[in-house]
């Protein structure tokens, strides 16, 4: 396994190298997707008996990530008040269920936090971890009606030029579509890098028509339905154009699926779900996001910005604020270990 880890790494080292620009390899984090996964699952808590397992644990999770990426910087992108609005204009049931399925947190307190205690508890340490990112040295970004996904992949796709690399860390499938020469994906539940020579191995399809895939197998956790039987094997066997390394969109699919219309049933199911098909690439395509142009020259204007250097005493008092001191043993060396090579200029 750790001779595989070099082989995917082996392009991404830095050994020695001195001449780095901090645009080089930026790890471009899903902010609410790392919070909410680790506020839900670890049950860590502080030394008052808080649980404080959201904070310290997207702060390790991210620590983590950098640690085997070697990113040059950090770049952190929460979802803005009202993000998913502009998605639901297209679908309304967009993550229509989320409001329905409430999130809990670790059931280790199951029996101890009421609803509003949970409330409280994800509001109260979203709080303490910005506190905490305002004194490392990365940039988070946050916009009033904009997905985290269509600024990481904005950034991945238009602000990073020829030349740098973007690594973005979440668990949604849907970034495995900008896999490319100089996007990768890091899924932190994983532990895995996905290159292109990783997407095709497990999916058995190049990066490029991953998005096919998505479209027709939709996404149970935005509440975006699939179509029946499009599996992947399935897909593959009916549509071999997908294996191989050219760019399948949507439309030709569906015209393949009209051709052969009435020879299969997998063929008849995709032509008359069109509608939803079509209705799900716009849903779920971040290879040209739907966002205003103002929001662009913020989000370049944000990303040229210069960077804070890591502030090891504020991080402390931070952390002896919110009874946390014990949370990362030996903090001096964590920070100088995970955030000491950042470029700050």
């Amino acid at each position: 396994m750790k001779e595989i880890y070099k082989n995917i790494l082996s392009n991404m080292t830095l050994d020695g190298d001195t001449t780095r620009n901090k645009n080089d390899r930026v790890l471009i984090v899903d902010g609410t997707n790392t919070f909410i996964r680790c506020w839900s699952s670890i049950p860590t808590m502080n030394e008052n008996g808080e649980h404080v397992g959201g904070v310290s644990g997207f702060l390790k999770s991210v620590g983590y990530a950098m640690k085997q990426t070697k990113p040059t910087r950090v770049v952190v992108v929460f979802d803005g008040k009202g993000g998913s609005q502009m998605r639901k204009k297209t679908y309304n049931g967009y993550k229509a269920q989320r409001s329905n399925n409430k999130l809990r947190v670790n059931r280790q307190y199951a029996d101890l936090m009421s609803d509003e205690d949970e409330r409280e508890s994800m509001k109260r340490q979203f709080t303490w971890l910005s506190e905490y990112l305002h004194v490392l040295p990365v940039t988070t970004m946050i916009y009033d009606n904009v997905e985290a996904d269509d600024v990481m992949a904005y950034i991945a796709t238009d602000v990073q030029k020829e030349g740098q690399q973007s690594v973005i860390m979440s668990t949604d499938k849907d970034f495995l579509q900008l896999v490319d020469e100089k996007t990768i994906v890091w899924s932190p539940t994983k532990k895995i890098i996905y290159n292109r020579d990783k997407v095709f191995e497990e999916y058995g399809i190049p990066s490029k028509n991953i998005l096919i895939y998505r479209v027709l197998d939709g996404d149970t956790s935005d509440n975006i339905p699939g179509i029946k039987g499009c599996g992947i094997k399935t897909l593959i066997k009916r549509f071999p154009e997908l294996v191989n390394d050219e760019l399948i969109d949507v439309d030709e699919l569906l015209q393949l699926a009209e051709n052969k219309r009435g020879s299969i049933k997998l063929y008849d199911t995709i032509v008359e779900n069109k509608e939803q098909i079509i209705t799900n690439r716009k849903l779920m395509q971040l290879k040209d996001v739907d966002i205003s142009g103002n929001i662009k020259m913020k989000i370049m204007n944000r990303y040229d910005e210069k960077l804070n250097p890591l502030n090891k005493i504020k991080f402390l008092t931070v952390m002896t604020k919110y009874g946390m001191t014990e949370s990362f043993g030996d903090v001096t060396k964590w920070l100088n270990d995970t955030f000491g090579k950042i470029v700050i200029k």
